[in-house]
């Protein structure tokens, strides 16, 4: 009996606590309690940023695509946490000569090896003392999969040269992505005897294939030799001749046989250019003899340059003018409509060849030069801004005849 009254005061309980409570079941939304604001000590005590909450929190891939809102691709797991190997190269240098004098050239081989090289073009950083780079636009060949080389060749200017560091390095879109360094090699650099004549060129044989003088104005001579060695370099040629000025021009060849042009203006009073190159094959300097022997003491080689006062110029004139008044005469004599129709077509090149030069003016201090190339002799810098005849233009150089009827070559940008 006890029992059931104890079961019954149970379910009175139960009722009473429940009867404030909105059922699920309730059809009229107006029964249902409304959420209560929080207190203002609730306030307080509720943590400012919510997403202090969520520092601990990790997502899971398929948690991470569900978001709302995302344009982002989907991503598996693999590769949300794929990692990335860095890049790798090999880069090694064989040197080619073990021993060498000072001023002949010694070869470097590179080879360079990594899985990711057709990503990059290398380049090339070197760290050279009292040492020259004698081909700066070095490219790399492929000679297998994943390996290509190159070859480096430099010239030593004194006994203690040393290439301090080869290194290779990779960039990708301008920007820098790895430097790779080789073990440093230099051979044994062996003195030479201090000779003044000296060309600084060291060769198994060096020719001089011709020599060319002329007067150049009252006080100069232009000399001009054609240059042929072996197994050197002719960049760094120089005549030791006091007063006088010169470059070399037109380099072409390889190591093993080179070619260049030399330029000089030298002193009138010089009447033999005498040089020595140092004949590595028979270990001992050999000298090379030439006398200046003017062609002209009125004509500057220069001036044949001059269409204007050229001699086959003049020759040229003489033969249009001459068909010119052949065929009016057959006008004339024969009523030759086509002697006409030549005559003016004669007449109109004649006009045409003999029409004078644009005018034009180089900037003050402009270095006009023998050549048309980097490093030919300068032999004249206005001090001012002077007009003068352009003869003819080229991609950076323009021919020009000066006021004193000298013919030089300036670069495009100076002129005006």
């Amino acid at each position: 009996m006890l029992s059931r009254v104890f079961v019954v005061f149970f379910v009175l309980l139960l009722g009473v606590l429940g009867a404030n409570e909105a059922s699920v079941f309730n059809k009229n939304p107006l029964q249902i309690t409304a959420p209560q604001k929080p207190s203002l000590e609730q306030n307080k005590t509720r943590p400012k940023n919510n997403a202090q909450n969520f520092n601990n929190v990790v997502l899971s891939p398929n948690e991470l695509r569900n978001i709302a809102g995302s344009d982002e691709p989907d991503v598996s797991g693999a590769e949300l946490y794929e990692k990335k190997e860095p890049i790798k190269i090999e880069l090694e240098a064989k040197l080619l000569n073990k021993e060498v004098y000072i001023y002949e050239p010694f070869g470097i081989e590179l080879t360079l090896k990594g899985d990711s090289l057709a990503q990059f073009r290398p380049e090339l950083s070197l760290k050279l003392k009292n040492a020259k780079n004698l081909n700066p636009k070095v490219r790399f060949v492929d000679i297998a999969k994943n390996e290509s080389k190159a070859t480096l060749w430099f010239i030593a200017y004194s006994d203690d040269a040393n290439i301090d560091d080869i290194a290779v390095v990779l960039k990708r879109g301008g920007e820098f992505v790895l430097r790779q360094s080789a073990e440093s090699q230099t051979p044994l650099i062996k003195p030479l005897a201090q000779k003044n004549d000296f060309c600084n060129v060291v060769a198994s044989s060096l020719v001089l294939k011709s020599f060319k003088a002329s007067k150049f104005d009252e006080f100069n001579n232009l000399i001009t030799l054609e240059l042929e060695a072996t197994n050197a370099t002719l960049s760094e040629f120089k005549v030791p001749l006091n007063g006088a000025r010169g470059g070399v021009d037109n380099i072409k060849g390889g190591e093993t046989k080179t070619t260049a042009t030399y330029s000089l203006i030298a002193p009138s009073e010089a009447k033999k250019i005498t040089f020595s190159y140092f004949n590595s094959t028979k270990n001992a300097f050999e000298t090379i003899e030439a006398l200046v022997k003017p062609a002209s003491n009125n004509l500057s080689t220069q001036t044949s340059l001059n269409p204007v006062t050229s001699e086959f110029a003049t020759y040229k004139s003489i033969a249009v003018y001459a068909l010119i008044m052949l065929c009016l005469l057959s006008f004339m004599l024969w009523r030759s409509y086509y002697g006409l129709v030549l005559a003016v077509i004669f007449g109109a090149y004649a006009f045409y060849d003999a029409r004078p030069f644009a005018g034009a003016n180089i900037k003050a201090g402009s270095a006009v030069t023998i050549l048309p190339v980097n490093g030919s002799s300068v032999f004249y810098r206005p001090s001012s801004d002077e007009k003068v005849q352009v003869l003819l233009s080229q991609e950076k150089y323009t021919k020009i005849l000066l006021d004193n009827g000298k013919i030089g070559w300036v670069r495009n940008e100076n002129i005006k």
